[in-house]
């Protein structure tokens, strides 16, 4: 059964490298289980399942027994914009992202036999990102971006020991891999033409951090939580970059520049950031069938200014500078027992983007977001099966400040970004 469920847990790891989509601050994927995405991911004070190892792997001194699950949260983001490339344009682009359906798996094990020391390991995917714009090579962002994927898988095992009835702490360690791949196009400086596409792929080291949780229930009604993980670098060590002329066979720009950087394969390095997690929350139950959650979460998303590509040709070297500031959300969580078998669940987000106003981008147009969520939970002997619906709602978002364009520069666009996602989840879990 063991290797069973080991087995399990790397297919799923291996679902997660196919999957990205931004969700809640900056890239960040805070949904790692079903449940959890119908309350809002307010589950700190909760952790009752085995997405307890991203949330509070405290929680698994106070759940009982063996347990193993999987959960995949279906997201299906929308991004558009409207503005120009620069003043002098005569009128104004539109463009689209391509409809997409990003698949986000999460599996758990957790064991708790001893009353004392419980233990768990879970593969989920905390930070993700995709964005492919329509009609790449004619959208007006694309000598930023047109594609973008950012994947980010963690595999955290963690132990929580129960110091009295009342308390648990617990220590994990997040082991972290990381894919990355951009693509954007180069203009021919007299035409403006597309003359050149490019290509930057790679994997990231494997990265280890640790996560901290405690959990404390004084009485039957009251819980609270605490969670930390801690900030990353991911280290892109031999990255590859294809540089592809694309320009008509009379203008030669295009191949004579790729020619005299040393040809189309070229290598990189770089370090992309990821940021630390905080999060407190406090649950607690009113009469005997219906609970509350609240969750501040913090994000230390300073930590990501700036994306440097090295190239081994020192010529091609730049940076993407990103300056995000470190931000917060408030998760609301509501769990109404509507019999013995059968719990239906609400949750409601202010997620604060982390993203300043000169850093919007075809990358991410990130903005303030809020989240408004559903769920049903159903019991069945030892077997358990959860739904999710989450609606996120991000606001409008424009990079012009007094008719100006706050970043100056002829490859951001200006102008208006709209966004919105719809998450459908579905969960399983087996009690042993």
């Amino acid at each position: 059964m063991q290797k069973r469920i080991i087995c399990t847990l790397l297919v799923t790891g291996l679902l997660i490298l196919s999957s990205g989509s931004a969700l809640a601050s900056g890239f960040s994927i805070y949904e790692a289980g079903s449940k959890a995405t119908a309350l809002g991911c307010a589950f700190t004070a909760t952790a009752d399942d085995g997405s307890a190892l991203f949330y509070n792997a405290a929680g698994l001194s106070f759940m009982t027994g063996s347990r193993a699950e999987v959960n995949a949260v279906f997201v299906a983001p929308q991004f558009k914009f409207s503005g120009k490339l620069n003043k002098s344009d005569p009128t104004t682009s539109t463009g689209e992202a391509e409809s997409k359906v990003y698949p986000v798996p999460g599996a758990y094990y957790t064991n708790n036999n001893n009353n004392k020391l419980a233990f768990g390991v879970g593969v989920y995917a905390p930070f993700g990102l995709g964005v492919v714009w329509q009609d790449g090579a004619e959208w007006v962002g694309r000598r930023i971006s047109h594609d973008v994927q950012i994947q980010t898988v963690y595999v955290t095992p963690a132990i929580s020991l129960k110091l009295s009835d009342s308390f648990a702490l617990a220590a994990g360690v997040d082991i972290a891999q990381q894919e990355l791949e951009l693509k954007k196009y180069t203009p021919e400086p007299a035409t403006g033409e597309n003359a050149i596409h490019s290509t930057i792929k790679g994997s990231s080291s494997i990265n280890l951090t640790p996560s901290l949780g405690l959990m404390f229930r004084p009485n039957e009604k009251l819980s609270i939580g605490a969670m930390y993980h801690f900030k990353k670098t991911m280290k892109f060590d031999d990255a590859d970059a294809t540089l592809d002329p694309v320009a008509p066979g009379d203008d030669p720009w295009g191949n004579t520049l790729v020619g005299g950087l040393g040809g189309s394969e070229q290598k990189l390095t770089s370090d992309l950031n990821l940021p630390d997690i905080m999060s407190l929350g406090i649950a607690y139950t009113f009469g005997e069938k219906f609970k509350a959650e609240f969750n501040y979460v913090r994000f230390g998303w300073s930590t990501f200014d700036k994306l440097a590509l090295n190239f081994e040709n020192d010529a091609l070297d730049q940076t993407i500078h990103f300056n995000y500031e470190d931000s917060w959300q408030l998760r609301f969580g509501f769990d109404y027992q509507a019999s013995e078998k059968l719990n239906l669940m609400a949750g409601y987000v202010y997620d604060k983007t982390p993203q300043p106003l000169v850093a919007v981008s075809p990358l991410l147009p990130d903005s303030d977001r809020n989240d408004y969520s559903i769920g049903a939970l159903y019991k069945a002997g030892k077997w358990d099966f959860n739904v999710s619906y989450m609606l996120v709602v991000g606001d409008e978002r424009t990079n012009i400040e007094d008719g100006e364009p706050v970043r100056n520069t002829t490859d951001y666009p200006f102008g208006t970004y709209s966004s919105l996602a719809n998450l459908f989840g579905v969960g399983v879990g087996y009690n042993f």
